[in-house]
């Protein structure tokens, strides 16, 4: 296995592995590391079947049901169905070209996700990565010390959108889900390292007034997604692409919505919560 830089400010591509065989505890614990340290994850060359993913993704959590039934594989209901088909209905068009965290307006948010390359287009179809670490590391010391403590509160689409971005915004799915709560500086389970926790759903803090908490919200969002934080990432046939949710937010780019070869896009999306069962937070100090 060779892990190198992936170009940009951070991020790693793994090489020389093939997870549609059983992979041994060694390994399997320094592909987590390797996701921890670099926060962004591109194994490349893969040939798996369904089933072969699935259990790759348990290794990392416990994989979550998506709240669209309709996106799901019938027979692999963790895999989550992201194509560019041309009979796409209009209101799912581009839903993810907002900068976000998976599954933040839920109680328990998505831990770690992953994209597996099933077709690519040949042009376009990019995933835009920024690094909330490096975000909150760049802070100056009196903004730390103002949000340090504070607890954001959240909902489906709830985040005051940034220019260029559109933001899903589906009332019954916002009702249904509710407002929830997230430390705005979140720490790392497993490396206990400090990031920023906004999402696309993050609207307020508690203790703070409306227009506030918002302004508040829009002034972190905007410093996260400053180019310096940011890399780009296209995945392509093969690859298994993860991201760490408590380290980076991600967008989409706009694609074109087409049948035709050389145009499509096919991925499977699986996402987790919790921690992978190879290191615990017991194993912090390790």
């Amino acid at each position: 296995m060779i892990i190198s830089a992936m170009p940009g400010p951070f991020g790693a591509i793994v090489e020389g592995v093939d997870l549609s065989v059983p992979q041994s505890d060694e390994t399997l614990r320094a592909l987590i590391a390797a996701l921890h340290e670099h926060q962004i994850l591109a194994i490349r060359g893969q040939r798996l079947t369904d089933a072969d993913y699935v259990a790759f993704g348990h290794q990392w959590g416990d994989p979550l049901m998506f709240h669209l039934p309709s996106h799901r594989k019938d027979d692999f209901p963790e895999m989550i169905r992201i194509t560019n088909a041309a009979a796409t209905p209009e209101r799912y068009r581009d839903g993810a070209k907002f900068w976000h965290q998976d599954s933040s307006y839920e109680a328990v948010p998505a831990s770690v996700t992953m994209l597996y390359g099933v077709e690519t287009p040949d042009e376009g179809g990019e995933t835009l990565i920024a690094s909330t670490v490096m975000a909150y590391d760049a802070l100056d010391e009196d903004m730390k010390a103002r949000i340090d403590g504070l607890t954001g509160l959240h909902c489906l689409g709830g985040s005051p959108a940034l220019p260029g971005e559109k933001i899903p915004f589906i009332p019954e799915n916002t009702a249904r889900h509710g407002i929830v709560s997230h430390p705005l500086v979140m720490r790392h389970p497993v490396s206990g390292r400090k990031a920023l926790y906004l999402s696309g759903s993050a609207f307020g803090a508690e203790g703070l007034d409306v227009d506030e908490g918002r302004a508040l919200i829009d002034r972190l969002r905007a410093h996260c997604t400053q180019p310096r934080f940011v890399t780009r990432y296209k995945v392509e046939a093969g690859d298994i692409f993860l991201w760490d949710n408590f380290q980076v937010l991600h967008s989409a780019t706009p694609i074109e919505y087409s049948d035709e070869p050389g145009k499509r896009r096919l991925l499977y999306r699986i996402s987790t919560k919790g921690t992978p069962a190879l290191c615990r937070p017991a194993d912090l100090a390790a």
